[in-house]
This record gives structure tokens, sequence and C-alpha cells, in this order.
């Protein structure tokens, strides 16, 4: 039995939210292993240097959003809860899905500039592969889907600009990154 479009899109959305939800459950617990399992002068002893460390936490954050995500946001966001080094904590969020957004837009735009270069149309690197077959087959479906979910937003990005997406679609599309990060936000708070 062949599954048809719609269904399969809903099928690639559900189960990458519910790949969200897992993530986002074992941060929670894990935080929640640290508070208990150890003193508030562990953690700072651990963690301080960079902890309290604003200027290197968002470094950190942004150059985790631009280069596809690689420490999840919620860490960012339980970071912004303990320590309110942002201000109030959902005007925190609303700081850190902004620049969420912004990097995904960086990311859109450099995918529309190397989109022609011969080192990209050339590369036999299976992640390229993967995520522009992705884009040709749920084109900005997967805009949707990555703003969303815990496939890595710039990567998604990068290769929709790739794919040559168009711009204002783009934007439309990807404000459902802030929506996410307020969503996840609201979660993290109600659990704290």
């Amino acid at each position: 039995m062949e599954i048809k479009p719609v269904n399969e899109k809903r099928y690639f959305l559900i189960s990458n939210l519910l790949k969200g939800i897992f993530y986002l459950i074992l941060v929670l617990v894990v935080f929640l292993l640290l508070r208990k399992f150890s003193s508030e002068e562990q953690r700072y002893a651990w963690f301080g240097s960079i902890y309290n460390n604003l200027p290197l936490v968002m470094a950190l954050f942004v150059s985790s959003e631009i280069l596809f995500g690689i420490i999840p946001p919620e860490v960012f966001m339980l970071w912004s809860l303990e320590t309110r080094l942002l201000g109030d904590y959902f005007m925190s969020i609303g700081y850190l899905s902004l620049i969420s957004y912004a990097a995904g837009f960086l990311n859109f735009n450099f995918g529309k500039w190397v989109k022609n270069k011969d080192f990209i149309r050339k590369t036999k690197w299976p992640w390229v592969r993967k995520y522009l077959g992705l884009f040709k087959k749920y084109g900005a479906y997967l805009v949707v889907v990555g703003s969303i979910t815990p496939l890595p937003f710039s990567a998604v990005a990068l290769f929709c600009g790739m794919g040559n997406l168009n711009s204002k679609k783009y934007l439309w599309f990807s404000l459902l990154r802030i929506v996410r990060f307020f969503v996840y936000a609201l979660v993290l708070w109600s659990l704290y």
C-alpha cells in the first residue's frame, strides 16, 4: 500500500514532533536530576565560569544556531530560566527566538549564494544529499517541520536557500520558529 503525499507529510511532521517531545523530556530530566542530586555550589563549580558569563553563553548560542544547532536551544532556555541574566524569562525567550530566526535567515541566504558553486553541486557528503533530498521532497513544508521540531533549523534553512525557495515564503513559514521557542519555554516554565 502506497502512502499518499498528504499522509506522508503528516507522518513526517508527527514523527519529528515526537522526537522533539522526547528531546525536550530528556533535557528536562537531565536538568531536574542535576538539581536534585547536586548542590548549588557543586553546579557552580562545574558550570560557574560559563553559567554566569553572559557574553560567552550568547556567543555559544549564536554559534550553535548558525552551525546547525549543535546545542539544543532548550539548554539555553533553561539557562535563561535559572539565571535571568537576559531579564524577564519570556522577554529573554523573545531575544533567543529572534536570534534563532535571524540565524536561519542568514543560513537561508548563504544557501542561495552557494547553490551554484561547484563544490556543492559535486559534493558526495551524505548529509548534504539527505537535506537536499528532503527539500526536493517536501519543499516549503520542510521549513515548517524544521521550525517546530528538532530537525536542525539552520541546516533546513541552508538547504531551502540552496533549493531556491522563495524568500517571502521562507520568512513567513519560519516564523513558526518563534512560536516553537515560546511553546517550549512555557512547558519548561510550568515544570520548573
